[in-house]
């Protein structure tokens, strides 16, 4: 019931987050996927070659959000969203007509800094800023847009590559975003000024707890001393957190990219991953929504140092079980961490650093997470290099994880995060 009193309280925010969500699908890895055989064949790279580019250009679009992310502080929302949205569609067509490789980088390139990272930068950000008492619900109701897409776009672009041509589906893709996409974030959110409205320089850390939503700016102060660099990574508290972040991230990735050596070393046909990722993505939208309710009673900071559990469960079932429904277990459990992580991670910041600091320091944060998932597949890799057993490997994976939560859990003791020059007040 408290869903549907947010969605009836405020409809149009919502969903220009989970439109942004939605539309970060044309540069994510799953569904630039689909394409990855048809460039390859017609631009004659082998599939060596375009992992190596995919990595390359992963890692400098992360580098590149670091920048580009903060400023989302600085300007009107709806102007950054569309033109977040119009590099998006320049990185569609710019593939359509790639004709040699670096034309493809250059085009890979926008789609992965566009999509992935400034999209969803868009949606949590906005989100994150915009609802205080009802935070962690509102963010599990935007990121919707993430299953969403996993679920409608591969089904929808197979079929028209299949008739069109990749060429012509990416093509499509860009005049869809300017055609559709553009005009309902234009709709959603043009006359909601306090939706739009840039962040106030303040001293006052944004509460969690505050009974009203933030477009409110009774408790903002204007004089308050301000830092270039976000106060929060002077701190030990984020150092501690970092392992945290990019653990799901990286162990997931990596899990998912070597799923085939783990079904031949279990005996298990490679088709329970694949019913898996349907267990999986239900428990996703189920661990986001169920985050979300205990995100606002309990704050985003308490449930951080436990949320890899259920993976950790998951983990102990792969490496116990040789059967097949040990897959499916496995995956469920993990999509509910991936579920809470994709509302926590964001909740976590405006619980840390003022609400004019919430793009820069996401960014950063989500830069951190982009290489952590580039580097996982390689880490494992040179693992199985070294003729370390994957039921090692997942031992390993299991005590690290440990490890990190046990961080995190840490740096919540005393002393570790005192945000310098940030006054409390007493909410009204």
């Amino acid at each position: 019931m408290q869903f549907l009193h947010l969605l009836r309280q405020a409809p149009r925010p919502l969903a220009f987050g989970a439109l942004h969500s939605f539309g970060s699908s044309f540069g994510q890895t799953f569904l630039v996927a689909l394409f990855v055989p048809f460039i390859s064949a017609s631009l004659a790279l082998n599939e060596t070659e375009f992992a190596n580019i995919y990595a390359g250009i992963t890692i400098g679009s992360a580098l590149c959000l670091t920048v580009v992310g903060r400023w989302i502080d600085k300007v009107d929302i709806l102007s950054y969203s569309l033109a977040t949205m119009g590099l998006l569609a320049l990185g569609c067509a710019m593939i359509a007509v790639a004709s040699n490789v670096w034309m493809l980088i250059a085009a890979l390139f926008i789609l992965r800094l566009a999509g992935q990272g400034l999209m969803s930068h868009v949606s949590m950000t906005g989100i994150a800023r915009y609802f205080t008492k009802n935070r962690g619900r509102a963010l599990a109701v935007a990121s919707f847009g993430f299953p969403l897409a996993e679920a409608i776009m591969p089904a929808t672009l197979l079929p028209l590559i299949a008739v069109f041509g990749w060429r012509y589906t990416y093509g499509g893709s860009a005049v869809f975003i300017v055609v559709v996409l553009i005009p309902l974030a234009i709709w959603l959110i043009r006359s909601d000024q306090k939706f739009r409205a840039v962040p106030k320089k303040s001293g006052e850390l944004a509460k969690p707890d505050s009974t009203s939503m933030q477009a409110d700016n009774d408790n903002v102060l204007d004089d308050a001393p301000q830092s270039d660099h976000p106060r929060l990574f002077r701190s030990l508290y984020v150092w501690f957190c970092l392992p945290m972040l990019a653990a799901p991230p990286l162990i997931m990735t990596a899990l998912f990219f070597h799923q085939g050596a783990i079904s031949t070393h279990k005996g298990i046909e490679l088709g329970w991953f694949a019913a898996g990722f349907t267990v999986f993505a239900i428990t996703s939208v189920l661990g986001a929504f169920g985050s979300g309710p205990l995100i606002d009673k309990h704050t985003a900071r308490r449930l951080f140092p436990w949320h890899l559990i259920p993976m950790m469960f998951g983990i102990v079932v792969l490496s116990m079980s040789n059967e097949p429904f040990a897959i499916l277990i496995y995956m469920g459990l993990v999509g509910i961490t991936v579920g809470f992580a994709t509302t926590l991670r964001t909740a976590i910041i405006p619980e840390l650093v003022p609400l004019d600091e919430i793009g820069a320091v996401r960014s950063t944060l989500t830069a951190v997470m982009v290489l952590a998932s580039a580097m996982g597949p390689a880490i494992y890799g040179w693992m199985f290099a070294a003729d370390i057993s994957i039921a090692m490997m997942l031992v390993i994976t299991l005590v690290a994880s440990a490890l990190v939560s046990f961080g995190s859990w840490f740096s919540e003791r005393p002393g570790f995060y005192i945000p310098p020059n940030i006054a409390l007040k007493e909410s009204h």
